[in-house]
């Protein structure tokens, strides 16, 4: 019956909450289809994470940047950190190495719920963009349900999946996937985009949104031009 659910999607029900209220109603009224992906503003994100599993581990910090027209809007981003708890001394001698985070660093953040509530406001009913972002799409909407009651709604897009729609011969399929070759790294060189700040979530975000830009300007000399067209 999952068919049934595209062509009548439901929308699902929050919690009588000002901020849950005003997030639905920026859905009332999809966005034409047919309308220029340009027109829409889309938040590259990234997040950092106690591990890889959505089932048991925490998001530590999350790292945002808005994109419209294709220009970086770098006074429109957003930036927070999450307090993990006692997961920290379980995961702090795996993790820290990569993202840098201790768990000194969430003694006095604002509570958890807060950074959601602050962060639903900023996505609004962009388009969020990431690297492998279902992922972090899962940590997220875990956190969403968790601690607010509810799911996000928002439409996603994966730059990695857009970077093989670019390198396969054929419009609209994918080339078939080799180990590491789109890999955020990777694709910054095949691009000639300076790497800094990975492992930051700030850091990948912004490196991303760079990417982002390249690969939808080529798709663009391709004859992507609608949301239609980029969302398929």
């Amino acid at each position: 019956m999952s068919w049934i659910k595209k062509i009548f999607r439901v929308k699902p029900k929050y919690p009588a909450t000002s901020y849950w209220q005003e997030y639905a109603h920026l859905f009332d009224q999809p966005v034409p289809q047919k309308s220029l992906f340009r027109a829409k503003r889309m938040v590259v994100l990234d997040t950092e994470t106690t591990g890889l599993d959505p089932t048991t581990d925490k998001l530590l910090s999350i790292g945002a940047i808005a994109v419209r027209d294709q220009q970086i809007f770098i006074g429109d981003r957003f930036e927070a950190f999450f307090s993990a708890g006692d997961l920290y001394k379980k995961q702090e001698r795996e993790s820290v190495p990569v993202h840098g985070i201790l768990q000194k660093h969430s003694a006095h953040l604002p509570d958890n719920q807060q950074v959601l509530i602050d962060l639903l406001a900023y996505l609004q009913d962009s388009i969020i963009v990431g690297h492998h972002i279902a992922f972090d799409f899962t940590m997220l909407n875990n956190a969403f349900l968790l601690q607010l009651g509810g799911p996000l709604q928002n439409q996603v897009l994966d730059t990695a999946h857009l970077a093989k729609r670019l390198s396969s011969p054929l419009q609209g399929q994918l080339s078939p996937l080799q180990a590491g070759q789109y890999s955020l790294d990777e694709l910054c060189k095949t691009y000639h985009i300076p790497v800094e700040g990975r492992h930051t979530a700030s850091g990948d975000a912004f490196l991303t949104s760079l990417l982002l830009l390249k690969l939808l300007g080529r798709l663009e000399k391709r004859g992507v031009k609608t949301l239609k067209d980029l969302l398929r």
